[in-house]
């Protein structure tokens, strides 16, 4: 069960929204707002991931694939697995601009905060030629001519958000916060 959190429209945000002839949707179900955050995840591949260890932060830009709100991450290592070993509590953030426009009406983004899950093929292979065919990446190389990965210790980084804030006024969503109860 999920809920949302809709906030109050700042008057400055209102005037921007109406002077765009935008208007601002009001979300009756969290699964209304799921469907738009599945849709921003779609039209984007790139995801900054951050992660904590002794209270260092780290954040990593990665691609992804996603299925509905949970994201898949193919990595071949780095800093951000020592931290996920110690604490896989993670945040993410993907964001982007409308054709360079530099106001609060160019800005799209939707922050994400979860708990990640690794899985290797060293050590769980079978799930993970499983998520690694749920999520089409040995289809998409086959086009690409590549039939089995280079000899490196591939993981994936499996991502569950427990909280998802998205803020997207060209389309009518401001700041609106889904949590999972």
């Amino acid at each position: 069960m999920a809920r949302l959190q809709v906030p109050k429209t700042t008057p400055i945000v209102a005037k921007f929204c109406r002077d765009a002839g935008v208007k601002l949707k009001k979300f009756k179900k969290p699964e209304e707002f799921e469907k738009e955050v599945i849709k921003f995840l779609e039209k984007h591949d790139t995801v900054t991931l951050a992660t904590s260890k002794n209270d260092v932060p780290r954040c990593t830009p990665l691609g992804y694939r996603n299925i509905g709100t949970t994201l898949y991450i193919l990595c071949e290592g780095g800093g951000k697995f020592a931290n996920l070993k110690v604490n896989p509590k993670v945040c993410y953030a993907i964001s982007s601009r409308l054709k360079g426009k530099r106001n609060l009406m160019g800005v799209r983004g939707l922050q994400c905060w979860g708990k990640a899950e690794v899985i290797s093929m060293r050590k769980d292979k079978k799930r993970f030629e499983e998520i690694m065919d749920l999520i089409g990446i040995m289809q998409s190389l086959k086009k690409r001519g590549v039939t089995k990965l280079p000899p490196y210790h591939y993981r994936i980084i499996k991502i569950v958000p427990h909280r998802m804030r998205l803020l997207n006024l060209p389309e009518g969503i401001d700041n609106v916060t889904w949590s999972r109860k």
